[in-house]
Parts: structure tokens; C-alpha cells; sequence
């Protein structure tokens, strides 16, 4: 009997509604495989549906919360397969029979492999602005995958890595930003990575704000969780190359820039400007007088504008360009500016004060989550 070529591990808290769509997308792939579905707290529902699925899929029940890295690092000790892909519970795999096949292709030239990740859009306000923040973790990785075949971090709804890889960084570690922590470890072990242009999945986000906060609430902590433990090794990397790093950072969080520039750029430039431009104005139009002193007087204000729109403009063109080069083709104008306006800067408010929790006030665990 041979082998399987790649093993899969989907992890369950209690239930799932994509699971069943995401199982029957992996039984036409044109691979052999051993799927493993490890549950926490399965409902009775869930396993009464999970029983038409036993003879293709092992399925491991825990009655108590045993937490996601625990539960994956268990299922792995049960696989034979040495590739090793992970995928979340809420994700839809690709109808492509060789889906897997070129997941294993990009594994034979590295460690570990992000597969590109798409959110399904649909008419809810947050799927539209999720779809643009996973466009650019899609960004960032292809980024790192273009210039340095190395990357310090993955989005890991879905991601590859070769079993000797897996083992020799230890595994998932008991942490809430589990897949952070075990991409930067294999970064730091100089493993390969590479990002999938051609194969992705569909994420499937919240929609409730309540639900959304929660899980941006975990992810800030465990952010400044992953941050803190990593900081001094991944800063001597950034020393190394801030070429590459920098553009990542950049998409990753744009409400970042308008900040700085507006902090850096002097307001004596706008001022002169405005001075100039409206004293040449008023010399031929009158009425321009009051609005010439207007200007002058919140020129801060009309500084930040500028800078705002300005910096949106040169990031429209960047994303839009990217969103080409990617395959999302959903791209509009209109929602990337509430994206990069509101939505952005509300996620770099809940970061902030994510690390304010962990940095000053000490602050490890999430509530209602196992690590």
C-alpha cells in the first residue's frame, strides 16, 4: 500500500457549515490522501453528519475544548503523509481536481507553502472590507516569496509544510497566534517559502460586528503576543532587508502611513503653498481673500487632507496593480477608499490597544479560547 501524498488537517470548535463543501472538493483531487478532522466539543448535530464522511475521512472527537494546537499536533502523530497541509474549518477548497497537485509542485522546492486566500464576497459590509485586508496578507506573501523566498509570518486558514519541517521547528506551540509563531520559527530556521498564484481557497468571514470584534480582539493580542516573543530576532532581520519588509508593511496596514506622513511632512510646506497659490488667486479674484486666510489659518487640517488623498492615490494604484498581477478581480475603487479611510484605522485602533494590553498591562490570554 503506498503512502498518501500529502495529509490535511482540518480543525472544529463544536461545528462546522463549510466543512461538508470543503470535504467533497478533496475527495475528486487527483492525489492520494489521509484527511483528518479533529473536533473540540463536536455538537450532536455534527456528528450525525460527520458519519457519512467515516470511511473517507478519520475524524477524532475530543469531548473537552483541547485547544487548536494540541488538536493539530496530535492528528499529525496519527498521519503517514510527509506534506502536510492545514486548513481552517470556514474555509471552501477549490473544485480544481489539481488543487493539491499544485500545492505538492510548490512543495517540492520549498518548506513551506501560504496558499492564496480570497474572502467570498458578498453583500455584507464586512465581507467587502475583509476582502481587501486578505488581499494584501496575499500581497505581503507574494512580496517575501518574490524577494527573499522567505517569509516571518502566514495567514494559516490554509497552508503547506513538509513534515521534517513541521517536526523540526516543534510543531504548534500552546500560543493564540499559532500560525505567526510557527511560520516565524521556520523563517528562523531558513526554511523556503513560497506563496501559490494559481491555487487558492475562499475564506468565509463573519458577519456580525460582534463576532468580527471578537476575532480582531484575539488577533491584536496574539499579535503583540507573536511581537513580543520574536521582536529582537526578527528585528535583526529587518535590519538585514527593510527593502522587503517595508512594502509588506506598508500594505498590510496604509492607515499607517497617512500617520506618519501627516506627522512628518512640515506644515510650513502647505502653509507656503497655500500662501503662494492664494495670493496669486486674490491679485485676480477678490472673493478668494477670505478663503486665502481660512486656509492659512487650519492649514494642519488641510495638510492632513492632502496627505490623506495623495497617499490613497499612490495606494489605489499599487492594490489595483497587485489586484491584476493576483487574480482579484473584484477590485472597486469606492470600497478600497472606505477600506483604506474607516475600516484600517478602526483595525489599527483595536492593534493599539492590543498592545497596550499585552506590553503595559500584562495582558496573555484571550477570553473563551484555548491555546
Amino acid at each position: 500500500m503506498c503512502l498518501p501524498a500529502i495529509s490535511i488537517f482540518i480543525p472544529v470548535y463544536k461545528e462546522s457549515n463549510e466543512l461538508g463543501d470543503t470535504l467533497d472538493s478533496l475527495f475528486v483531487q487527483n492525489v492520494e490522501t489521509d484527511i483528518f478532522v479533529t473536533v473540540d466539543e463536536a455538537t450532536t448535530c455534527f456528528i450525525e453528519k460527520s458519519k457519512q464522511y467515516q470511511d473517507k475521512v478519520k475524524f477524532i472527537f475530543n469531548k473537552e475544548r483541547t485547544g487548536k494546537s494540541n488538536a493539530l499536533n496530535e492528528a499529525v502523530k496519527y498521519s503517514s503523509s510527509q506534506n502536510l497541509l492545514f486548513l481552517d474549518s470556514d474555509i471552501l477548497v477549490s473544485k480544481d481536481p489539481d488543487f493539491l497537485k499544485k500545492i505538492l509542485t510548490a512543495l517540492q522546492h520549498s518548506d513551506v507553502v501560504d496558499v492564496k486566500k480570497q474572502v467570498i464576497k458578498g453583500k455584507s459590509f464586512l465581507s467587502k472590507m475583509a476582502y481587501y485586508e486578505y488581499f494584501t496578507f496575499n500581497v505581503s506573501s507574494w512580496i517575501a516569496n518574490r524577494f527573499i523566498h522567505s517569509c516571518p509570518a502566514i495567514n494559516g486558514a490554509a497552508f503547506a509544510i513538509k513534515r521534517e519541517t513541521f517536526e523540526k521547528v516543534g510543531g504548534f506551540h500552546k500560543v493564540i497566534a499559532e500560525d505567526l509563531d510557527i511560520a516565524t520559527r521556520a523563517f528562523l530556521n531558513n526554511s523556503r517559502f513560497a506563496y501559490t498564484v494559481d491555487v487558492d481557497v475562499k475564506n468565509v468571514v463573519h458577519s456580525t460586528w460582534q463576532k468580527w470584534f471578537k476575532q480582531r480582539q484575539r488577533w491584536a493580542i496574539g499579535q503583540a503576543l507573536w511581537l513580543k516573543a520574536w521582536f529582537v530576532e526578527l528585528a535583526k532581520k529587518f535590519v538585514k532587508k527593510p527593502q522587503v519588509f517595508l512594502p509588506s508593511l506598508f500594505f498590510l496596514y496604509p492607515s499607517v502611513i497617512v500617520l506618519l506622513l501627516s506627522v512628518f511632512v512640515p506644515s510650513i510646506w502647505v502653509y507656503n503653498s497655500v500662501l503662494l497659490f492664494s495670493l496669486f488667486l486674490s491679485v485676480r479674484f477678490n472673493f478668494i481673500l477670505p478663503i486665502f486666510f481660512v486656509s492659512l489659518a487650519m492649514s494642519d487640517i488641510l495638510k492632513t487632507v492632502l496627505v490623506s488623498l495623495a497617499s490613497f492615490g499612490v495606494t489605489a494604484v499599487m492594490f489595483y496593480g497587485f489586484s491584476r498581477k493576483l487574480g482579484f478581480k473584484n477590485f472597486k475603487l469606492h470600497e478600497l477608499f472606505v477600506y483604506y479611510f474607516f475600516y484600517s484605522t478602526l483595525w489599527m485602533i483595536i492593534i493599539f490597544i492590543g498592545y497596550i494590553q499585552v506590553l503595559l498591562l500584562g495582558k496573555k490570554t484571550v477570553p473563551n479560547w484555548k491555546t
